[in-house]
């Protein structure tokens, strides 16, 4: 099957650069795909950096009682200062509700799963550096309809269906040559776990070493080897994806355990080891400082963006406290946006520094509730 691309067209001058004058790097955003039109999910760009300077914002002090420190979304109470979310959308896609889920993120592309395309097996693709769509098919030519687990390593694109793994690689370089599509490839071997029941997932450090975790166990794929190991009988201390931050030489994400939920926390990163089969659990260290409570009865979920340099943005979803839950209709939302960094304090505490916050409020476009309470967020 052909794929289609519409992009647009460059202006008709070029800027020469000085001889050794560097590219200069894109600029990164957030995009939110929100279920906020009667008709499927909007892509939502929203500039970060805005945040620093017109938003609330609270210094670290590492001589300040941990205890005084309080970040939570009802504390800071932005729900009546919330903004719309940025018009125009980048882009909408027709599709059911109740799929969020079935998005992910490569690169500078969204891929739209859920969507029903009119070409046979395929689904759309935006990029959103040159807002380019395009056309991709599914794995061996079948929809994907288990929650599907996404990891991005060596510039390919890692996607986990129950125990099948496929590999997307990088998108065909010209739309002239019509017989190169961007198709995925399907390993031979069955991963040890299902994505669904994946608590967790890490890239290591070594840039090709996939790290997973479900309920008792840790495996690791190598993607180089194709090959996969168990690391033992323990299960890293995240909720979700974790990254690498190598100013903490650590892994760092949303803690899962019962009494850590609402705050980060972060891990040290085993060996990868080949043969491994009793590993231990690595050294872990809960932050001090809590980004929200999961007590919240307005609470729905929250995922956490590593933006690289030691920067973090946190997305939470609530309902508005001005929802009444027993009114019908779709249910009106906020989502706080908040930025922050990372540091050892004196005592070797994880504290949060340089935070800033802004919230949004959007009205689904449907009466169901969707299935996936994490907001779906990329940085690219």
């Amino acid at each position: 099957m052909s794929k289609r691309q519409l992009m647009l067209q460059p202006c008709g001058h070029t800027v020469k650069r000085r001889r050794g004058q560097s590219q200069p790097r894109q600029r990164q955003h957030l995009y939110l795909v929100v279920d906020d039109w009667e008709r499927g999910y909007s892509v939502r760009k929203i500039d970060v950096d805005a945040l620093d300077s017109e938003a609330h914002a609270e210094p670290f002090d590492s001589e300040a009682d941990s205890d005084a420190f309080d970040s939570d979304a009802e504390a800071l109470d932005l729900d009546e200062d919330a903004e719309t979310l940025p018009e125009p959308p980048v882009i909408r896609f027709k599709a059911p509700h109740c799929r969020l889920w079935y998005f992910g993120g490569h690169g500078t592309n969204i891929l739209a799963m859920p969507v029903s395309s009119r070409a046979d097996n395929a689904f759309p693709v935006i990029d959103t550096k040159t807002l380019g769509l395009t056309l991709c098919a599914h794995p061996d030519g079948h929809k994907v309809y288990h929650k599907p687990v996404f990891a991005s390593v060596g510039g390919e694109l890692y996607m986990m269906v129950e125990s099948s793994v496929c590999v997307l690689g990088a998108p065909p370089p010209a739309p002239h040559n019509k017989d190169t599509q961007w198709s995925w490839t399907i390993l031979p071997d069955l991963a040890p776990v299902k994505s669904s029941c994946i608590t967790s997932s890490a890239l290591h450090p070594d840039g090709h070493t996939l790290f997973v975790s479900e309920v008792k166990s840790t495996f690791s794929l190598d993607t180089e080897k194709l090959s996969w190991s168990c690391q033992g009988n323990w299960v890293m201390p995240f909720k979700g994806q974790a990254y690498f931050d190598n100013e903490l030489d650590a892994w760092v994400g949303l803690c899962r355990h019962k009494g850590g939920i609402g705050y980060v926390c972060c891990c040290d990163v085993p060996p990868v080891a080949t043969a491994a089969k009793c590993g231990s659990m690595p050294a872990w260290k809960l932050g001090k400082d809590q980004l929200f409570s999961q007590d919240n009865e307005r609470h729905l979920g929250a995922n956490l963006l590593y933006m690289g340099n030691n920067n973090y943005c946190l997305i939470q979803s609530l309902l508005h406290k001005k929802y009444n839950q027993r009114c019908q209709g779709p249910r009106r939302l906020v989502l706080y946006v908040t930025k922050f960094g990372l540091k050892y304090d004196k005592n070797g505490e994880l504290r949060t520094t340089r935070l800033s916050a802004r919230s949004y409020e959007m009205v689904e476009g449907h009466e169901l509730n969707d299935l996936c309470s994490t907001p779906v967020a990329f940085w690219m």
